[in-house]
């Protein structure tokens, strides 16, 4: 599959797996089956999947990457871009150190690229060339810190909830002021962004911060060198955080543009309408996208992401109200700003 789904499960289940930790959805489902009313009074055999000793059932406890035997609870934390520990945080042992967050915008010059991919799904076909003029783009992801302080001035409302996958305490939390807001829908990213005194980026806008100008193709933003978590924080057995991490970790991952996390960590909503056959319509400079429709578009992958969702054209659809944990956005902004 080259994309995973939103997170669309009934609250009393997301309040199960919030209050157990570190305990993924899945793990969430099966436990609540297990214990649930009615359920058979018995012992279940440890569910171990990669023979660290931690799963689901386990006396040792339950595991936040069961396919790797180097990540579980108390494992060694390492400067890897990797949550081995389970505790939430990558890179939180002793010398390990984030870069410090540069100027909040990268400038995109005016000129021409060339959108979508012959290598990707049928919706990233025709592989087209794009005009676009100047703009100006976020560098990172709109992070908690920006969005509560959108909420505080009145022009925000609150995401639909404070946690994240892995944390029960996530917005509003300081430890997390630097982490991509999540949980909101098209329409409150809609808000901010005009808040913010820009908008949110259209396709192409996203496609050509993501990839470069025309002569640098590329399937990512930092090139096609294999995807890892010294590039993007993604999922699969090399899971990296099982969560969202903090904006403008990964310098190896930045685009040609130097905007951070555009492959991994959430998915970032854009302004356009889904249409699968949009791009055999698009014609002139600055398209817009379809002018109505059902679905939204979002773009580059997630932390639950394997590296075919976070190719620079990969395409997402999702109702304008979703809301998940998975799903962030970035702004764009007059040129000049």
């Amino acid at each position: 599959m080259r994309w995973t789904g939103t997170l669309a499960i009934a609250l009393p289940l997301a309040a199960l797996a919030v209050a157990m930790g570190a305990v993924g959805i899945e793990q969430a489902k099966a436990s609540a089956a297990a214990t649930g009313p009615g359920a058979p009074r018995t012992v279940r055999a440890c569910q171990d999947g990669d023979g660290d000793g931690f799963g689901l059932d386990c006396t040792a406890g339950l595991d936040c990457n069961d396919r790797d035997g180097t990540v579980h609870p108390g494992a060694p934390e390492r400067c890897d871009f990797r949550d081995h520990d389970c505790n939430g945080v990558v890179d939180d042992a002793p010398g390990c150190r984030a870069p410090a967050l540069d100027t909040p915008t990268v400038r995109v010059p005016a000129g021409s690229f060339r959108m979508g991919s012959d290598a990707g799904a049928a919706d990233e076909l025709p592989v087209h060339t794009v005009h676009l003029g100047a703009y100006a783009l976020d560098r990172y992801e709109v992070t908690n810190a920006r969005y509560a302080a959108c909420a505080r001035a009145g022009a925000c409302t609150p995401p639909a909830l404070a946690s994240s996958h892995r944390r029960a305490s996530y917005f509003g939390d300081a430890r997390f002021a630097d982490y991509p807001v999540i949980f909101v829908t098209w329409q409150q990213a809609d808000a901010f962004c005009r808040h913010a005194g820009g908008r949110l980026p259209t396709e192409a806008e996203w496609e050509k911060a993501a990839r470069g100008a025309e002569d640098t193709p590329r399937s990512f933003p930092w090139g096609d060198a294999p995807a890892d978590c010294s590039r993007a924080n993604m999922g699969g057995a090399g899971s990296c955080a099982d969560d969202t991490d903090r904006v403008g970790r990964r310098l190896l991952g930045a685009s040609p543009y130097g905007a951070h996390d555009m492959a991994g960590n959430v998915w970032e909503w854009v302004a356009d309408w889904y249409d699968a056959r949009a791009y055999a319509a698009t014609r002139g400079d600055d398209p817009t996208g379809p002018a109505a429709g059902r679905l939204k578009v979002a773009r580059g992958g997630c932390w639950e992401s394997g590296a075919d969702s976070l190719r620079v054209s990969c395409r997402k659809a999702e109702l304008p109200s979703t809301t998940a944990h998975n799903i962030g956005f970035r702004c764009t902004y007059p040129e000049g700003r």
